[in-house]
């Protein structure tokens, strides 16, 4: 049953851990040159990730002696890294640029970290300082660490270094149990040394350089591969005479050699060896596992490989007083003054606000346990802020938004009020259209009025006077005349003087030059425009006894 998968983006080559086999595997990424490399003394292998960089490999294993482990990608080297304070590790990632390992426990609801060589463990996210509930897999760039939770299958995301609260990236996701990073800035790029190397079959990696090896059905050969022989091929037929004790069998390997296969817990040549013979300490039950490996179940109190280890050594500080619950999980009693799962914290005022628990570490650092409707550094923010034009209530650790009519989504951020059919909801749709187009009817308006005003101002009483030679005290309103009496800017005309008269043969009688030419043109042309009928039309008579004088 295949688990984790990790791949070798450098040489090429794809892990997995399989926990109905317990073993860990590699093959090419084409599938092909299977071998298996961890088998024995492992339980329930889980998540796994590469280091190429570095040529290691890191797993967990959530059996019933969960731990991190780490090994050689060949194989090789194979360490425990983490074995305390440590449950259901279900989520690994590598922080290839800090040097650093990061695991979910969704049993503790926390996220360890611990540098590459295991030094240095630190609780980096947990569920009372960033409130994360159970992650389960998780990935890492940059300064955040992403992951999925074991309940609900949210997918979130938090500091790293354990800042702020968590943050809910998606909701409503079924059955996620994986995340997975991509950006071209996540793996640092290397070279690949198998390039060097020139490997026929399997090229693994490893801190001292690239290792040449061979799948599982193949054999080491003179530096290559060869494939193992069948038995039937044996130009003689071998007996298996081994005395094999404590219930094994008989067999013969590849190489027709008799072996005895030894059950659960047993092994040695002839399954001689109990190995769970004084292996578990404290009172400690052995069983095999399935790949033979001695297990131990402890007695409530002890914990460890061997269950040489007791559960509240160092586990309660400032004098806590440790028990041990029916889980055998360890759980502080804390003197006054002091407070926190394992009684770490001081307690400390004027620092939490909304009714928010002060705790203080040892080196002064102050982290607020929040009541269940504020959250935030110093419990600043309410929860309920999200609920928007909802109704806020507190579930658990949690908040339900209750949204009104009109109102829906996880925040009641979605207005989805049905569309107003009466007259009263449409009316800034009517009354809008209508105001601009009475707007633009006065100004139509306004524009005409003005334009009239303006041709009446302009077009003032044109009047032809006639004039006899001698005539006195005549009112001249025509403004051709102007020129012999008035003011430029009188609208009427002015007296003209006694001895004012016509000259017949002077044009310029008329400032206009229309006139002038009219009556100049009635004297040269008998075709001139100034033909008496127009005479008439632009003087015409005053009295009908009167006679022209331009005639």
């Amino acid at each position: 049953m295949p688990r984790g998968i990790a791949v070798d983006w450098v040489a090429g080559n794809l892990y997995w851990t399989d926990s109905g086999r317990d073993v860990i595997e590699v093959a090419q990424i084409s599938g092909q040159h299977r071998k298996t490399l961890i088998s024995g003394m492992i339980d329930e292998p889980y998540a796994i990730v590469v280091d190429p960089q570095r040529g290691t490999m890191y797993w967990t294993d959530w059996g019933n002696h969960p731990k991190i482990e780490t090994a050689a990608m060949d194989g090789t080297l194979r360490q425990t890294l983490v074995h305390e304070n440590i449950q259901w590790p279900t989520g690994l990632a590598v922080d290839y640029f800090n040097e650093r390992l990061y695991w979910a426990d969704v049993k503790l609801s926390m996220i360890g970290s611990v540098r590459l060589d295991g030094s240095d463990p630190v609780v980096a996210v947990s569920n009372i300082k960033n409130n994360l509930l159970h992650p389960f897999s998780i990935d890492i760039f940059e300064d955040y660490i992403y992951g999925v939770t074991y309940t609900n299958n949210f997918v979130f995301r938090v500091n790293k270094f354990g800042k702020g609260q968590a943050e809910n990236l998606t909701t409503g996701i079924n059955h996620a149990t994986d995340i997975v990073l991509y950006h071209r800035y996540k793996q640092p790029e290397m070279t690949n040394p198998c390039d060097r190397k020139k490997c026929e079959w399997l090229c693994l990696l490893s801190p001292s350089g690239p290792v040449c090896t061979c799948p599982n059905d193949h054999i080491p050969d003179n530096g290559t591969c060869t494939e193992v022989p069948p038995a039937t091929q044996s130009p003689f037929t071998p007996t298996c005479n081994v005395q094999c004790q404590n219930g094994g069998s008989c067999f013969l390997n590849a190489w027709s050699q008799p072996k005895c296969r030894c059950p659960t817990s047993y092994s040695g040549e002839r399954c001689e060896i109990n190995q769970c013979r004084d292996y578990c300490q404290n009172g400690g039950t052995c069983s095999p596992s399935r790949t033979g490996a001695p297990t131990c179940r402890c007695q409530t109190g002890f914990t460890g490989p061997k269950c040489n280890l007791h559960v509240c050594n160092n586990y309660c500080q400032n004098g806590g007083n440790c028990t041990v619950n029916q889980g055998n999980q360890p759980t502080c009693r804390c003197p006054k003054g002091f407070l926190g799962d394992q009684c770490q914290y001081s307690h400390c005022e004027d620092f939490c606000k909304n009714g928010g628990t002060c705790m203080e570490m040892m080196n002064g650092t102050k982290h607020c346990q929040c009541s269940e409707s504020y959250f935030g550094p110093q419990c600043e923010l309410s929860k309920c802020e999200y609920c928007g034009m909802g109704k806020c209530e507190v579930l658990g650790s949690g908040i339900t938004c209750k949204c009104h009519t009109g109102w829906a989504g996880f925040r009641c951020e979605l207005n989805v009020a049905p569309v107003q059919k009466s007259d009263s909801g449409n009316t800034p749709s009517v009354v809008i259209p209508v105001m601009l187009l009475l707007l633009l009817a006065l100004l139509v308006v306004g524009a005409i009025l003005w334009y009239k005003k303006r041709c009446v101002g302009n077009a003032k009483g044109f009047q032809h006077q006639r004039m006899t030679n001698g005539a006195m005290n005549v009112e001249i309103g025509n403004p051709a005349y102007k020129i012999y009496e008035g003011e430029p800017d009188d609208d009427a005309g002015e007296l003209l003087d006694s001895e004012f008269s016509l000259d017949p043969d002077k044009p310029t009688n008329f400032t206009n030059p229309v006139y002038a030419t009219l009556y100049m043109g009635a004297h040269n042309s008998r075709n001139s425009l100034a033909s008496t009928d127009e005479k008439k039309e632009l003087l015409s008579a005053g009295d009908d006894d009167m006679g022209d004088p331009l005639a």
